[in-house]
């Protein structure tokens, strides 16, 4: 197995329990293709109103973007290539979340794939090392 597929499996079990605790009402996530990676991603319907419910979801997305590009940056030091290149000043939850849904919305085909599959493929395709983005 690759150093890259290591890395997404281990990726994969480590965010496929992720739960987030909240309030009286708190919801359990499990996180495995990208379809759920989307669904905890999801825009707000109202973005000046946004729910308990939405802003739980929305940093469940969070926490895995964070925990999947720190796990990349440790696991990375161990590649010989880098699958995507994100720029020297780093990149915001925010940004990659936005790339992310875009590329799933471009290519739903790929939503039943692992989690981290998608993302890192929408890091790839927004971030290619050759310069060369989708973005």
């Amino acid at each position: 197995m690759s150093k890259f597929s290591s890395f997404i499996f281990a990726a994969s079990i480590a965010v496929a329990a992720l739960w987030i605790a909240g309030p009286a009402e708190a919801r359990t996530y499990s996180v495995q293709t990208g379809a759920d990676l989307a669904e905890v991603c999801a825009t707000p319907a109202n973005t000046n109103a946004i729910t308990d419910a939405e802003r739980q979801q929305l940093n469940v997305c969070g926490a895995y973007i964070q925990g999947f590009l720190g796990h990349y940056a440790v696991a990375r030091r161990h590649m010989s290539k880098a699958d995507f290149c994100l720029p020297a000043e780093g990149v915001a939850a925010e940004q990659v979340r936005q790339l992310f849904l875009a590329l799933l919305e471009q290519k739903p085909q790929i939503r039943d794939l692992p989690a981290s599959i998608d993302l890192a493929t929408s890091l790839a395709w927004g971030y290619a090392c050759d310069g060369k983005t989708a973005r």
